[in-house]
């Protein structure tokens, strides 16, 4: 899958507004009202067999090291589990922690970047995880193995890619003004957003019912 030079430049552009407004300890502000629709999924206009079908990783049986093997569910993104502590999951992942603050842990391999958030302050790493997130930069390598749903989506895969893969999915819009798909449990969301692209750019798993602007992307 190639990334198309709107989807490279929409993630240039995200990692350098990531750098520029940086994260603010302070308490987040009121969530803002969320208006939710449902988006039926297009009729599809090619055979399926056409295009290969990504291997679903198994949600128990994971390598540390590939994120190719890793599950996001509505528990978490591989070893990166809601309600753990950034303590417990460093032993567990095979990459070293690139962390700003003290309660937000990020790694990056292949041009993704990897964020486990921890209180809804980031500020306290034994607090529970409350986000965790998968992302492309800038540097994002589309060959490169990413961590997906068990129905094949992750970061590269195309809006209709998702559609066909959740008809019923809800969407809303962001503080920014931009689509957020979300599928719903009863304690967390999956949120994809294509930041403006035609494909996903970030995969967020939260115990919140969106995303929070407060959450550093890097």
């Amino acid at each position: 899958m190639r990334l198309r030079s709107g989807l490279a430049l929409t993630v240039l552009s995200f990692a350098v507004a990531l750098t520029a407004s940086g994260c603010s300890g302070a308490d987040p502000a009121p969530a803002p009202t969320v208006t939710v629709t449902v988006t039926p999924s297009p009729t599809a206009s090619a055979d399926p067999t056409d295009a290969p079908t990504p291997a679903i990783p198994d949600a128990d049986s994971y390598d540390p090291a590939d994120p190719g093997t890793w599950l996001v569910s509505l528990d978490g993104i591989g070893p990166m589990r809601l309600g753990g502590t950034l303590p417990a999951l460093q032993p567990e992942l095979a990459l070293r922690p690139e962390s700003g603050r003290a309660g937000v842990d990020s790694y990056s391999l292949d041009g993704l970047a990897y964020t486990a958030v921890s209180g809804i302050d980031e500020s306290d790493p034994q607090a529970p995880i409350v986000a965790v997130r998968s992302l492309a930069v800038d540097s994002f390598d589309p060959s490169a193995a990413v961590p997906r749903t068990a129905e094949g989506i992750g970061v590269g895969s195309t809006i209709e890619e998702l559609l066909a893969a959740y008809p019923m999915i809800e969407t809303y819009q962001n503080r920014g003004g931009e689509t957020v798909y979300r599928v719903s449990g009863d304690e967390s969301t999956i949120n994809f957003e294509p930041m403006g692209s035609d494909q996903v750019v970030v995969v967020t798993v939260t115990t919140s019912a969106e995303v929070a602007s407060e959450y550093c992307g890097a």
